[in-house]
């Protein structure tokens, strides 16, 4: 099959919704959607920690549960991609993550991580803007973070 530039569906699914991986993917694609379906949009597929993805550990490889990048290259060469980039979503057991708790601003990913001291005017929100903000829990989204040299700090986390 060729790339079509047509309208086509769009289909979002996870990397084991329509199979175990992303070579199963791939043949339920070819097998039972072939016509239909010209792009595919792969919920998050990185290593995670939580969030059904939404937590990456990394964005340099796939999950090995799900395959790996050339499973996602091969499902490209006959359909269009898409997939969550989440650059606003770390988990806190990524390398990222435990960099920035062991230096601090030094850290090469510090910009990564929103810290509420230097954020917030007074260095928290006030109840008005927490009350802004959509959230899933009543108060302001946040993490404790223990850094190395003692301090600690609110770092924001949705």
């Amino acid at each position: 099959m060729t790339k079509q530039r047509d309208n086509r569906v769009m289909l979002i699914t996870y990397a084991d919704s329509l199979g175990a991986d992303l070579k199963e993917l791939k043949t339920a694609l070819d097998t039972w959607y072939d016509k239909a379906v010209g792009g595919v949009h792969i919920l998050p597929f990185f290593p995670s920690g939580a969030d059904r993805g939404f937590s990456p550990k990394t964005y340099e490889m796939v999950d090995p549960a799900f395959g790996s990048f050339a499973d996602v290259e091969a499902i490209g060469e006959d359909r269009w991609l898409m997939f969550d980039f989440m650059v606003n979503h770390i988990s806190a057991q990524s390398e990222y993550y435990r960099d920035f708790l062991e230096k601090k601003d030094d850290s090469d990913w510090s910009d990564f991580f929103i810290r509420y001291s230097k954020f917030w005017p007074g260095g928290a929100p006030t109840q008005e803007q927490v009350d802004a903000i959509y959230k899933r829990k009543p108060r302001a989204p946040y993490i404790e973070a223990h850094f190395a040299d003692g301090t600690e700090d609110k770092v924001w986390c949705t």
